[in-house]
C-alpha cells in the first residue's frame, strides 16, 4: 500500500493541532478537576469546549487546508465527545479516575475523528480557491 506524500505531511499537520488541541483540552479538564472539584464528566465537557476551536481553525486553515462544514466538525466533535464521556463513564465505573480517566478515551477517540475529517467534514474547496 502506498501512502500519498500529501496524506503523510497531512497526518504530520493533524497530529500537531490534534495535540495542541488535546494540550488545550487536557490542561482545562484536568485545572478544573483540581481546582474546582469538577467531576471528571464536567471538566472534559468544558475542556472540551475550549480546545474545539483550537481544533476547528487548526483543521480548517492549516492540516486540511480546506473549506469545511462548522456544522459537520460540530457534530463529529459532539459524538466523539458522547463515546470520551461514554468510556469516562465505564473507566470511572471500574475503578479508574482523574488524569487517566481523561486521558484514555481521548486519546482513543483521535484516529477516528481524523478519518472522518478528512473524508466527511474538510472535503470542500483548498483554501484561497473558495469563490
Amino acid at each position: 500500500m502506498k501512502i500519498e506524500k500529501e496524506t503523510l505531511w497531512q497526518t504530520l499537520r493533524f497530529a500537531l493541532v490534534g495535540g495542541a488541541a488535546t494540550l488545550t483540552d487536557l490542561l482545562v479538564s484536568w485545572l478544573l478537576w483540581k481546582f474546582l472539584a469538577l467531576h471528571e464528566t464536567a471538566a472534559a465537557a468544558l475542556g472540551f469546549a475550549v480546545a474545539f476551536w483550537v481544533s476547528w481553525f487548526g483543521h480548517r486553515f492549516f492540516t486540511f487546508r480546506r473549506t469545511g462544514s462548522l456544522w459537520r466538525f460540530l457534530a463529529l466533535a459532539a459524538s466523539m465527545l458522547g463515546l470520551r464521556e461514554a468510556m469516562i463513564w465505564g473507566l470511572a465505573a471500574l475503578g479508574v479516575r482523574g488524569f487517566w480517566a481523561m486521558f484514555i478515551p481521548l486519546a482513543a477517540v483521535t484516529m477516528l475523528t481524523f478519518v472522518a475529517s478528512k473524508y466527511a467534514v474538510f472535503k470542500g474547496e483548498p483554501q484561497g480557491k473558495q469563490r
